[in-house]
C-alpha cells in the first residue's frame, strides 16, 4: 500500500494575513512536509500548483516531486482540477490518496500510522489527520458521540466532518467523484460531509491525539506543540 499525497499549492509567499499564529509560514510547512516522508519508498509526492511553481518558493523544491500545474483562481475550481489530476492518475485502486492544503504541519511517523490503520480495517472510507479542537469546544458539539478505534499504534474517532485535507482510497475517490467535485453536495466542507454520510453512509475518522494541525489560530489539534515542531 502506498500513499500519493496531492500537495494543494499557489503563489503565496511565507505567510499572509489570515488568523494564523506568528510562527506560522507556508514554506516551513512543506519542508515540515518534506522532512516526514523523507526515504520512505512507499510515498509519492505531487504538487497540484494553482499557477507555475517556478514564479513561487516552492520551485527550488522542486527536484522532491512531480509537477501537476493548472489554472484555478478559487477554492471551487482548485477542488475540480485536483479531482481530475487524481481521477486519471495511474496507481492501485486500494493506494491512498492524501489530499493536503498548503497549511498543515505534520508529526513524525504519520505515514505509519495511517498505513496503519487502512491495513487494519477494510473498507475505511475517509481519514483526516487533523484532530481539530472545535469537536471538543464549541457548543454545536456539546452532544457529540464518537466510536473509537484502535490500531497498534493509534486511538482513531469517528468525527462529523473535516476541512479539505483528508485521506481517501483511490476507489473510493472514483466512487465519490461527483460528490466532492460539487455536482451533487452542498457547498462548505461541513455539509459536503454531513451530505456524503447522509447518503452513502460515509464516515470520517480522526485520530487522538492527531497527526497533523491546520495552522490557523486558535484551532490546533491539541495536545501537542506545534511551534517546536514548526521550529
Amino acid at each position: 500500500m502506498k500513499i500519493h499525497i496531492f500537495y494543494s499549492h499557489y503563489n503565496v509567499t511565507k505567510t499572509d494575513y489570515k488568523n494564523r499564529p506568528h510562527w506560522f509560514d507556508y514554506e516551513k510547512c512543506f519542508i515540515n512536509l518534506l522532512d516526514t516522508i523523507k526515504n520512505k519508498d512507499n510515498v509519492i509526492l505531487n504538487v497540484a500548483m494553482d499557477g507555475k511553481v517556478d514564479d513561487n518558493w516552492i520551485g527550488k523544491y522542486k527536484e522532491s516531486y512531480n509537477i501537476y500545474e493548472f489554472k484555478g483562481g478559487n477554492m471551487e475550481v482548485v477542488t475540480k482540477n485536483i479531482y481530475k489530476i487524481i481521477k486519471d492518475y495511474q496507481c492501485d485502486k486500494n493506494d491512498l490518496i492524501y489530499i493536503l492544503e498548503n497549511d498543515y504541519l505534520h508529526v513524525n511517523n504519520w505515514t505509519e500510522k495511517v498505513i496503519d490503520l487502512f491495513s487494519t480495517y477494510n473498507n475505511l472510507n475517509y481519514a483526516s489527520l487533523y484532530d481539530c479542537i472545535d469537536k471538543y469546544t464549541h457548543p454545536m458539539y456539546d452532544d457529540l458521540v464518537s466510536k473509537l478505534v484502535i490500531t497498534e499504534t493509534t486511538h482513531w474517532k469517528t468525527t462529523p466532518s473535516t476541512c479539505g485535507s483528508y485521506v481517501v482510497p483511490k476507489k473510493i475517490i472514483l466512487e465519490d467523484y461527483d460528490d466532492q467535485t460539487g455536482v451533487t453536495t452542498p457547498i462548505g466542507d461541513h455539509h459536503k460531509w454531513l451530505f456524503l454520510n447522509e447518503t452513502k453512509n460515509r464516515f470520517v475518522l480522526s485520530p487522538i491525539p492527531g497527526l497533523s494541525t491546520h495552522c490557523m489560530e486558535g484551532l490546533l489539534s491539541p495536545t501537542i506543540d506545534w511551534k517546536q515542531i514548526n521550529n
